[in-house]
């Protein structure tokens, strides 16, 4: 099975809703919104994640379609669904690696560890990708504490 990444960039709210007959109460979803050239990494990540993950329903739309007024500082945007409800969402630069959103520094298995904390995957990723990042910013966040006591 090949797990196609939808578009539905012209649908506004109202067509999306009744495009979620597409998709059962107990899929997995992770719908990105994107609108913006920043978002082109995440879409490219998420089309390689479509593919790997066909058991999750991956969709994406233009987000002024389908969020009236949606602000481009909040993108790119990720909202995970299981069974209608909300599981999680990234919204903006930050949630995806700040203005290092590269190809070197964002990479899909840093999205698909962070879907895979949500439960829209299941990952064969058996620690973060990015641990020893976080690891070496805590480590200087505390010495810059320590320094100014």
């Amino acid at each position: 099975m090949i797990a196609v990444v939808k578009p539905y960039e012209k649908m506004n709210l109202k067509q999306l809703k009744e495009a979620e007959d597409d998709f059962d109460e107990e899929d997995l979803k992770a719908v990105e919104t994107y609108s913006i050239p920043m978002c082109t990494l995440v879409n490219t990540h998420l089309s390689l994640l479509a593919i790997k993950f066909p058991e999750t329903k991956f969709v994406k739309a233009i987000a002024k379609s389908c969020i009236e007024n949606y602000h481009d500082n909040c993108l790119p945007t990720i909202f995970v669904y299981k069974d209608g409800k909300i599981e999680g969402k990234l919204i903006g630069v930050v949630e995806f690696g700040g203005t290092a959103i590269t190809v070197e520094g964002f990479v899909v298995s840093d999205l698909e560890w962070k879907l895979a904390e949500f439960g829209a995957i299941k990952t064969d990723l058996e620690e973060n990708p990015r641990k020893g990042i976080k690891d070496m910013m805590m480590s200087s966040l505390r010495k810059a504490s320590i320094d100014d006591n």
